[in-house]
């Protein structure tokens, strides 16, 4: 699939400030079945210098620097994108025992991925949580990973919250409810209970066109044989060609679209708006 994507955010101020620098990550990855065929990116008041990196975790980063005040920040991405994930379960778990949970990654595998193995946040009722979703599922690695996924869809109420960090995954299980990158959070933190390395998500989904768009948030796992693989707890489903990843992290707050802050005497509102339209079926 193809889709045309348009992310704005307009930061509006009470008073005129001065922007410190910013960070944006609004430019999508590009992956063996994502490609980017079109990025464009527009800022006002134009930043006195705008540089593009790859940060750390390969991800495309924006940095804004900004010298006159203003009233306003208005940002506006648009994106080409091109996504082949037609079918998220062409793979097969090799070597053959990792088919079942704990899997053990080798050595320099497990030394590469160890930011992503980290059990950050891990509670007692977490780790119960996660281990009575694997026994159910057999200690099976898609089994458990699939499960975890229907559990946290099916009993946990879903809300949206635009703005914010996520909540801690304790807070998430104790209350049952969450937004979608709290959903995400505590995904990749029961994948963790149980050594297989999990990050966390930023990026777009398209379903209904009919119904508001927001950003997105799911998780990722690395499976051995299949590398890196999306599953969406929100949506119920592993991520496939309506999933589009902006950004991807072992620390969510890390990956948000806009970073930065501002000096000044003013208050702050933020309004967004995204649509996300596919634009071809390829063959």
């Amino acid at each position: 699939m193809q889709y045309r994507v348009r992310h704005q955010l307009t930061y509006n101020y009470s008073n005129a400030v001065t922007l410190s620098p910013h960070r944006l990550y609004l430019q999508a990855r590009s992956t063996s079945y994502q490609q980017i065929k079109g990025f464009k990116l527009q800022v006002s008041p134009e930043p006195d210098k705008m540089i593009g990196i790859t940060d750390s975790e390969g991800n495309t980063q924006h940095l804004l620097f900004f010298s006159t005040p203003t009233t306003q920040l208005q940002i506006l991405a648009e994106s080409e994108i091109e996504s082949t994930l037609s079918n998220p379960f062409d793979f097969i778990l090799y070597p053959f025992e990792h088919q079942k949970l704990p899997i053990k990654y080798g050595e320099e595998e497990r030394r590469l991925l160890t930011l992503y193995l980290e059990k950050g946040g891990v509670t007692p009722a977490v780790e119960q949580f996660t281990r009575l979703i694997a026994t159910e599922s057999r200690w099976d690695t898609l089994q458990f990973l699939i499960r975890l996924n229907e559990c946290i869809h099916e009993e946990f109420s879903y809300e949206i919250r635009e703005e914010g960090f996520p909540q801690t995954p304790d807070y998430t299980l104790q209350n049952r409810r969450g937004s979608c990158r709290d959903y995400a959070t505590l995904y990749v933190i029961c994948c963790q209970c149980l050594g297989l390395a999990a990050r966390f998500v930023s990026g777009y989904y398209f379903g209904n066109a009919d119904e508001t768009q927001y950003l997105h948030a799911w998780a990722e796992v690395y499976l051995p044989g299949a590398g890196w693989r999306g599953f969406d707890p929100t949506q119920n489903c592993l991520a496939a060609d309506s999933h589009l990843v902006l950004a991807v992290s072992a620390f969510p707050e890390m990956i948000s679209p806009v970073h930065g802050t501002y000096t000044g005497p003013a208050e702050s509102a933020l309004e967004t708006s995204v649509e996300v339209i596919p634009s071809a079926i390829l063959y």
